[in-house]
Formats: C-alpha cells, sequence, structure tokens
C-alpha cells in the first residue's frame, strides 16, 4: 500500500518562485527576502533566525498567514535586512532584537533589564500598544 500523495503532485518549486506565485506583482520585499534566505540555507533554520515558527515562514510566502503580518515583516526587516532602531536604553539595536525585548517580562535580577522594561513600555517603537479599558 502507498501512502502520502500521488508522486508529481506537490508543489517542489524552490521558495522564491512559490512566493512569486503566490503574492504575484506585488511581492513585498520582505518576502522576497526570506524566500532567498530559504532558498539558501533550511525554512527551520530562517524562521529561528527572525523568531518565528516553520509554518509562520510557510505561509507568509504562500500568502496565507491569518496573524499580523506587520509584525512579521518587522522581524524579518531586523533579521535578514538589517533594519536597526534607536534603543533609548540599549543605543542603536536590530528591529528583530527590539521586538525580542518587547516580549521579555519584567525582571529585577538585571539593572539594564529592568530600564529596558519600563522604556519599552512606552517606546515610539513599540509594535503592541496596551489597550485601555473604555468603561
Amino acid at each position: 500500500m502507498n501512502r502520502g500523495p500521488v508522486p508529481g503532485t506537490i508543489n517542489q518549486a524552490d521558495p522564491l518562485t512559490r512566493a512569486q506565485t503566490a503574492w504575484g506583482a506585488d511581492i513585498p520585499d520582505e518576502v522576497v527576502t526570506l524566500a532567498e534566505a530559504c532558498t539558501s540555507q533550511s525554512a527551520n533554520s530562517v524562521a529561528k533566525r527572525i523568531g518565528y515558527s516553520n509554518a509562520v515562514v510557510s505561509t507568509i510566502l504562500g500568502n496565507k498567514y491569518r496573524g499580523d503580518v506587520a509584525k512579521v515583516f518587522a522581524a524579518i526587516r531586523g533579521a535578514l535586512m538589517g533594519e536597526t532602531v534607536l534603543c533609548p536604553i540599549l543605543d542603536e539595536i536590530g528591529r528583530d532584537r527590539c521586538l525580542s525585548e518587547q516580549k521579555r517580562p519584567f525582571e529585577a535580577t538585571n539593572s539594564t533589564r529592568a530600564r529596558l522594561y519600563h522604556a519599552c513600555k512606552r517606546c515610539e517603537h513599540r509594535v503592541q500598544r496596551e489597550v485601555t479599558d473604555a468603561s
């Protein structure tokens, strides 16, 4: 008994071709960069570099990601395209590092970490803003 897909039915195209097919003519630079990185490395290693899962990389390339695409694009720009931001505590850092610092919880064990936690809450580069209760 043969299991799995019928041979020749799975799209074995390289990541760039797959992304161009899915996104069409208006393919963003971030997707092109992601696809090129996946061509030279494994998708799993690229996913680790940008701080997301392999599934996110796959769905971004296929133009089917339902999450916050802007956050993923910001991580791609930081990790793969070299975009930097001016952090009030750490000075110039990569956009991907900025995003990872925003996600970290408060830690009183390190004074820099504590200052970062408070600075990130009101920073202009913060991606996720706190929602204020209207009631």
